[in-house]
């Protein structure tokens, strides 16, 4: 898995209630570019699924896809 095919939905991120949330989510982010360029690529692995999962990350194969379906 490439890992640089992904990023953070800031819309996703920004439609959040809570500044804390945001921040949250943004912290998230960072420390799993951190484990990663640390070489702590199990820890990197669990925030990637968590964010991914939550819906945080967008692959950018995927949006190109979408936008020549439709």
């Amino acid at each position: 898995m490439k890992f640089d095919n992904y990023y953070l939905d800031l819309d996703k991120v920004n439609s959040l209630q809570s500044k804390e949330e945001k921040e949250q989510i943004h912290r998230y982010y960072v420390d799993m570019m951190h484990s990663f360029s640390d070489n702590r690529n199990s820890m990197g692995i669990s925030i990637f699924n968590t964010l991914f999962h939550s819906g945080y990350l967008k692959e950018i194969r995927s949006e190109k896809i979408d936008q020549i379906l439709s």
